[in-house]
């Protein structure tokens, strides 16, 4: 699995090959459960997901980072730390948006 940054493009084909390689990794292990999890995320991304999409919101990708730590943290804990860093920032992000939002809000 590749450890993501700033300068990394994030697509839907790096998506689907990291949940294959959890998959992998979770039935080397005997995690059945884990393993068709992250199968059928992949094949729903696969199937469903347009190539094109609008792009998520931020409570959208805040749940599925959430996700994405407890499925991690199976098999690589220092990603799932990662991870968990990276979303407990964008709630942050979230709330300062909020804020500003109802302070623009009160201005008009």
């Amino acid at each position: 699995m590749t450890m993501i940054d700033e300068r990394t493009l994030v697509t839907r084909e790096g998506i689907v090959a990291d949940l294959r390689s959890l998959a992998d990794l979770a039935e080397a292990s005997g995690d059945r459960v884990s393993a068709v999890r992250a199968l059928k995320v992949a094949w729903h991304i696969e199937r469903r997901a347009p190539t094109n999409p609008m792009p998520p919101s931020i409570d959208c990708i805040i749940d599925l980072g959430g996700l994405a730590a407890a499925l991690a943290s199976r098999f690589n804990p220092e990603a799932a730390a990662a991870i968990k860093s990276a979303v407990a920032d964008l709630r942050k992000c979230r709330v300062d948006l909020a804020e500003a939002e109802k302070e623009i809000a009160t201005i008009h």
